[in-house]
């Protein structure tokens, strides 16, 4: 009998890495094969890794095949599932696949193996991946982000699509498979959406509109769409708090405006995510017709609503999800406003004629500075349609909301925000500006905190604000003031290599946690205040454009003695969307701070990509309190 020297690996994540060179085997190569306990494949090339790669298909192929063989779907192109299937296998996150190296190179023969148990266990964490991403989807429908709930239903349907058992879901009274429901509740939430042409401006030829766009009778929070601006679609155009901006070349000559609803989201899979990637590969994907005309007419040079089209659909087959927009908290508003709104029409006019100095009056020296940036180095900045304004008391100052401004970078990219400004209570001046956060995390902060005392739900909202427009001015001296010299910073990196970590990142700056916290390819990184502060430095230098938007805000007031001394400290779970020239991603951001000084003090800064797999507050500082 020939004995083979054998090499073991575990391969995680699609990744084979070399572990271990083993002189006996339980069961010999051969034994396996006969075995209906395990899948396997073998492989032959020059090198090591292509014999493996070439094994590691025909595991996959295999897998596939007894999947396809076994299952109760009835599909009419039966050759399209089980393509589908073997890409969804062939790029899976197979676990505890062994490997052995039977022939070293130029002749490389490799074997593959796993037992059937591990690929059961892939599919049912694939169904409680599907589960999983429906009830985000539904939650994110309530909420009125309809872009996450599109996105998280399609993503299920893609998964659920591919998988070998069926998986039960349900939306209210309507209960069944995910792979019938997802395509009726996909096009319901489409046929939910409502888009409507507010004002819009015609200059030379070229066409500018507000649009705005509701859920079944609500404003949305947030949207994804495409439009046709005259030669091609596009975008994707982030819609905020209902309303969504467009530039046309020319008017249509049709009297039509062409919009498309994303849905696929492609772009935003993690480029580690080997199952979703490979079903986006397959090109075998569900499609849906999301596209909308609205009809617009010239009136001079102002653009309106034509006659709205008798576009009839079918009727929504699945119910929406009741949406949880929480009741604004009762604001007052403040005595004499009339000077107030002088103030910021002022404001508006600078902003018209692109000259801060027009306003320079309305400001006490610090808020001048603020807006002088944000006019000088913040992209070109212009008004977005007619904005309406309130004046609110905020313990001690008012609150001006707010200036609807459109934000436009040399490489295209554009954002819609809310300009709020802080008025002096007694100088009637503007001593600071910020940008507004969305509606949802808004009424997040101050439901959440409704039994604070009002001057600390002003603190932490204009808190937030101010964080975000920090980052959006490149405000070093801003940020750097609001961490404390010894706070516990924390960044986390997506790495596509795990074998270059020690190239890419300082070993002594990794910070490893232990548990689930580590199954993602997400490097973690401490900091000091100082490195910190330098390493945003120099991506401020190297980007256009820093853009943070906040939701989905989990406010919490806890005790942490051992990170902020005598009392009490604001703890905030922030879903974040950061965009910039060169990358974008969406996350979780931990920020712990406490607001009995002057300024806000941040005492803990933490960024987690999953919120499904995140560390609470408690065990984080359960880490770094020792």
């Amino acid at each position: 009998m020939t004995i083979y020297r054998a090499k073991w690996r575990i391969v995680c994540l699609g990744l084979c890495m070399l572990s271990s060179i083993l002189s006996m085997q339980a069961q010999t190569t051969q034994e396996i094969q006969n075995s209906p306990e395990y899948v396997w494949g073998e492989g032959f090339a020059v090198t090591a890794e292509e014999a493996e790669q070439n094994a590691l298909s025909q595991m996959s192929r295999s897998i596939s095949v007894s999947i396809f063989n076994k299952t109760a779907m009835s599909e009419t192109n039966g050759d399209a599932f089980q393509q589908r299937v073997l890409q969804s296998v062939s790029s899976a996150r197979l676990q505890n696949v062994q490997v052995r190296v039977l022939s070293e190179e130029p002749k490389a023969h490799v074997f593959c193996y796993m037992h059937r148990d591990e690929v059961k266990r892939m599919y049912e964490k694939r169904m409680e991946r599907i589960k999983d991403m429906v009830e985000a989807g539904k939650t994110a429908e309530e909420r009125l982000q309809i872009d996450d709930a599109l996105r998280y239903y399609y993503w299920a349907l893609l998964l659920s699509r591919s998988n070998p058992q069926e998986v039960n879901i349900s939306f209210g009274s309507d209960t069944g498979f995910a792979s019938t429901l997802l395509p009726l509740k996909i096009k319901s939430v489409i046929q939910g959406i409502n888009a409507e042409l507010i004002e819009g401006q015609q200059e030379n030829s070229s066409i500018n509109a507000l649009i705005n766009f509701s859920y079944n009778g609500k404003k949305v929070s947030s949207l994804q769409f495409n439009y046709n601006d005259g030669q091609s679609f596009v975008g994707p155009v982030h819609v905020k708090d209902g309303i969504g901006e467009v530039d046309l070349l020319s008017f249509p000559s049709n009297g039509k405006l062409s919009i498309t609803y994303e849905t696929r989201f492609k772009n935003e899979v993690d480029p580690l995510d080997g199952e979703l990637l490979g079903l986006y590969s397959s090109k075998i994907l569900p499609t849906f017709n999301t596209s909308n005309e609205l009809a617009i007419k010239l009136n001079g040079n102002k653009v309106k609503a034509g006659k709205k089209a008798n576009n009839e659909t079918q009727a929504t087959k699945i119910a929406p999800q009741p949406t949880k927009n929480k009741k604004p908290i009762e604001m007052r508003p403040t005595a004499s406003p009339d000077i107030l709104r002088e103030a910021v029409l002022t404001v508006e006019t600078a902003i018209r004629e692109g000259d801060p100095q027009i306003a320079y009056q309305q400001f006490t020296p610090e808020g001048y500075k603020l807006f002088s940036r944000l006019m000088n180095d913040a992209g070109k900045i212009t008004l977005s349609g007619k904005s309406e304004y309130e004046f609110i008391d905020a313990d001690g100052y008012v609150i001006g909301r707010s200036t609807r401004i459109k934000i436009k970078f040399k490489s295209g990219k554009t954002f819609i925000e809310n300009l709020v400004y802080r008025f002096n209570s007694q100088s009637k001046k503007i001593e600071s500006i910020a940008f507004a956060l969305t509606k949802v995390a808004e009424n997040d902060i101050m439901n959440a905190a409704a039994s604070w005392p009002e001057i600390s739900r002003w603190a932490i909202l204009n808190f937030m604000e101010d964080y975000q427009t920090a980052f959006a001015l490149k405000r070093l001296d801003y940020i750097s003031g609001i961490f404390s010299d010894g706070a516990i910073i924390v960044t986390g990196s997506i790495i596509k290599n795990i074998d270059n970590v020690d190239h890419i990142f300082d070993k002594n700056k990794i910070v490893k946690f232990e548990g689930h916290h580590g199954a993602k390819n997400v490097v973690y990184s401490r900091h000091t205040k100082k490195e910190y502060i330098q390493r945003l430095d120099e991506l401020f230098k190297k980007r256009e454009f820093v853009h943070l938007t906040f939701e989905n805000n989990v406010t919490k007031l806890i005790d942490l003695p051992s990170v902020v001394t005598h009392g009490a400290a604001f703890g905030i779970e922030i879903k974040q969307r950061y965009s910039s020239s060169t990358y974008s991603d969406e996350g979780y951001l931990t920020l712990i701070f406490d607001t009995r000084g002057k300024h806000p003090i941040i005492h803990v800064r933490f960024w987690q990509p999953d919120k499904t797999d995140m560390m609470s507050l408690q065990e984080f500082i359960s880490i770094f309190s020792n």
